[in-house]
């Protein structure tokens, strides 16, 4: 049995090697080479990094048989989603989405927004700064909305394309957090904090992504919480895709195909 997972998560990690445990062979695709860095080193698991167009994908999988083709993305890489299935569609291989359950808490402080540009909109006419957690690749949106850039404090990964973004952006360094989430209820507070931020702006990226801890940081603080809307809720349902939302439930029914 073999199969292809699009990882970047911590749910495509877990699935890869779970299923590589029980003999179970998984190319995993990755974007960048700080992702493959974070996949385990384990028997069967081949690991790829460097963005694929859907053209790319459909040669990848015309040149070995997969059982499966695992779409476990982050919820905001939509187009990346889009990429993969048109790659199926091509190759006939399965397609199948981990998706991840989000929600988000009620709250008279929690405002929440269908996209980082209606988001920006908001915060440019709102006081104080902005603790900003929704990733390098959303800034350029982000601060074509925000007149001062100076309001913003900026947590991203930590690698040379996210700091050479947020310098493009017109973010100094003195505003940049280059730390590997997810963080704690208590790290959060205490970087909330010392920004001296009063409105924080995340992503609906749900419990592996540190989303309530988070959230339950900011109240504790009374700040304004802005969340943009995980675009999977938005999109409409396909009947012919397979999904789980369990890397335990998506496994168990792959292993199940080997006995």
């Amino acid at each position: 049995m073999t199969v292809f997972i699009f990882a970047g998560t911590t749910e495509g990690r877990e699935l890869a090697l779970l299923l590589s445990k029980n003999g179970v062979h998984c190319t995993v695709s990755v974007a960048t080479e700080y992702g493959a860095s974070l996949l385990p080193k384990a028997e069967r698991i081949t690991v790829l990094h460097g963005r694929l167009s859907h053209e790319e994908m459909a040669e990848k999988f015309s040149q070995n048989y997969y059982d499966f083709v695992i779409d476990a993305t982050h919820p905001f890489a939509t187009e990346v989603s889009k990429e993969i299935k048109k790659a199926c569609n091509r190759t006939q291989n399965r397609y199948i989405r981990l998706a991840r359950e989000t929600a988000v808490s009620q709250g008279q402080k929690i405002f929440v927004f269908s996209d980082i540009v209606s988001a920006g909109t908001w915060l440019e006419g709102q006081g104080g700064k902005i603790f900003v957690t929704t990733g390098s690749k959303e800034l350029p949106s982000l601060t074509a909305q925000i007149s001062d850039k100076a309001r913003l404090f900026v947590r991203v990964l930590p690698t040379v394309e996210s700091i050479q973004m947020c310098a493009e952006c017109g973010i100094l360094q003195k505003q940049i957090i280059a730390m590997q989430g997810p963080f704690s209820e208590t790290t959060n507070e205490i970087q909330f904090k010392e920004s001296g931020t009063s409105i924080l702006l995340t992503k609906e990226s749900g419990t592996a992504g540190g989303f309530f801890e988070k959230i339950t940081a900011a109240e504790k603080l009374g700040m304004k919480i802005a969340v943009i809307q995980n675009p999977e809720k938005r999109a409409k349902n396909v009947e012919s895709e397979v999904r789980f939302s369990s890397v335990e439930a998506l496994a168990h029914k792959i292993l199940e195909k080997t006995k």
